[in-house]
């Protein structure tokens, strides 16, 4: 992280919360493969595939990733930080970009269709 860049942090928790946060990226790699798998069969169905390919494959590899960084999580709240948890802001802006790709493409599948 370049050091112009401030680093956020919230107190750490002591309960349960950073096992929900990594079960919760989990769930969001999973809805990322159904979805994913969704849009092929839609592009199957309607025969779109060379629509619904580069969409599909763009969703599997952020599923990857959202189930990358869960597991990268579940590490770091193993040992509480010194000042606090960090808060990934980049990782949320990024799963914001994945959720509006997946609905940018079906909405084109579902208007093409």
């Amino acid at each position: 992280m370049s050091s112009g860049q401030p680093i956020h942090r919230l107190g750490w928790d002591e309960g349960v919360a950073s096992e929900r946060t990594v079960l919760s990226w989990e769930r969001t790699a999973i809805s990322s493969l159904a979805v994913a798998a969704l849009i092929v069969r839609a592009g199957i169905i309607y025969n779109l595939l060379g629509l619904a390919i580069p969409i599909a494959a763009i969703l599997a590899m952020a599923a990857i990733g959202e189930w990358l960084f869960g597991m990268r999580l579940d590490s770091e709240h193993d040992r509480p930080f010194e000042h606090g948890a960090i808060v990934h802001d980049r990782a949320l802006t990024l799963l914001a970009l994945v959720t509006l790709t997946a609905a940018a493409g079906s909405v084109v599948l579902a208007v093409i269709r």
